[in-house]
């Protein structure tokens, strides 16, 4: 008999109880464990692992991923109390005005002593600190650095042969109330532009007048 014949003979009776036992003799751990470890028989198991395995993952994922997901959540974020949190940003409120108050502290010591030290007072919030130590730093720099820079245009100007020192006469406002500089056109513009000079002008020359 051919092993053609033998296939035919086990395919037509496959159900006969006589060869199934014998087929099963030949069906032995050993034999399964040689066929499943060969290139052929990890061509039919590996497939049925992997998607044994993707469904159990998906299974697991969906009765536990999101437990531990939202768990890890709560850990790394916990839920605050509302009283906790109004408590909170009131802190950070105080902690705020706190910090305005001591730079607003700072900031007029800092212009007290560039008052004193005729410094430029529009550039003291530049050099104010985190506290009074660094802010007096600050200003110790400023003043060496302004008053070297100070002192090289004294000296420069000083080189120059042709600078004079203006004049009283050329620094001195026109007074359009007295007699020998009398405006009215100039008198109407100065007390539009600049009232509290005009009336300083004006005062002047009635005190002229009086003398």
């Amino acid at each position: 008999m051919t092993l053609e014949e033998v296939k035919k003979f086990i395919e037509e009776n496959k159900d006969n109880e006589e060869v199934q036992s014998y087929i099963r003799g030949f069906i032995t751990s050993d034999r399964v464990e040689e066929f499943l470890n060969n290139e052929d028989g990890k061509k039919i198991l590996q497939p049925k692992l992997d998607k044994n395995f993707n469904k159990g993952l998906e299974t697991w994922k969906e009765n536990n991923l999101n437990k531990l997901v939202d768990e890890k959540i709560k850990e790394l974020y916990p839920e605050e109390d509302p009283k906790d949190l109004e408590l909170k940003k009131l802190r950070q409120e105080m902690e705020e005005m706190k910090r305005e108050a001591e730079r607003e502290k700072l900031r007029n010591k800092a212009l007290k002593i560039a008052t004193e030290k005729n410094l430029p007072t529009d550039m003291v919030d530049f050099f104010i600190g985190e506290n009074e130590e660094t802010t007096l730093k600050n200003l110790e720099v400023f003043e060496e650095t302004f008053t070297n820079n100070l002192e090289v245009k004294i000296k420069e100007r000083l080189k120059q042969n042709s600078y004079t020192p203006p004049s009283v006469e050329n620094t001195t406002p026109k007074n359009p109330y007295l007699k020998e500089t009398w405006s009215l056109t100039e008198q109407a513009d100065l007390e539009s532009k600049d009232p509290n000079k005009a009336k300083k002008l004006r005062e002047i020359a009635e005190k002229g007048e009086d003398n």
